[in-house]
């Protein structure tokens, strides 16, 4: 049951990333500055430096820096789906790491177009973590109807957040 649970979630795992995040920087306006989270030093407190890249920082730049953020940590998990399938424990490891990887790529977004969708498909995933952590330690209590709903929720947001990519 751990096995097949463990499968389904990370199949589900890389739809979802595949929708989510393979979409990256396309789109946007283009007309950025260069600025990126942490980058730069204006001398002013951190909230009015946030607030000014916020206002500075492009659709293409957010998508961008969200992407830089979790990319290399998407293929490394779709990389290994097969060994993560037959180590659950390994599993909710490495879909930490990523959660970590999701976490710095929504800081790193500051477009208020993009931040929220950003913020939605990382709340998504950690709802899913949750799920994924409480059926690897108990595989036979799993609710794999929740999961199903669980992993749609992380597929639509991912879908959400290609939608405002590229528009």
């Amino acid at each position: 049951m751990a096995r097949k649970t463990t499968a389904l979630a990370t199949a589900a795992l890389a739809v979802a990333l595949l929708a989510g995040c393979s979409a990256g920087g396309s789109g946007g306006n283009g007309n950025g500055n260069g600025n990126r989270s942490g980058s730069g030093s204006t001398g002013q407190s951190s909230a009015p430096k946030a607030s000014s890249q916020a206002s500075s920082q492009s659709k293409a730049e957010a998508c961008s820096a969200f992407q830089s953020k979790v990319e290399d940590a998407a293929k490394g998990l779709q990389s290994q789906v097969s060994a993560l399938q037959s180590d659950p424990n390994a599993a909710v490891a490495k879909l930490k790491e990523f959660d970590q990887s999701l976490s710095d790529g929504v800081d790193a977004v500051q477009n208020t177009d993009v931040k929220p969708k950003a913020e939605a498909f990382r709340s998504a995933y950690d709802e899913m973590l949750t799920q994924i952590e409480s059926i690897a330690k108990d595989p036979k209590t799993a609710d794999l109807s929740a999961f199903t709903a669980t992993t749609q929720k992380v597929q639509d947001a991912g879908t959400e957040f290609q939608k405002v990519c590229t528009a």
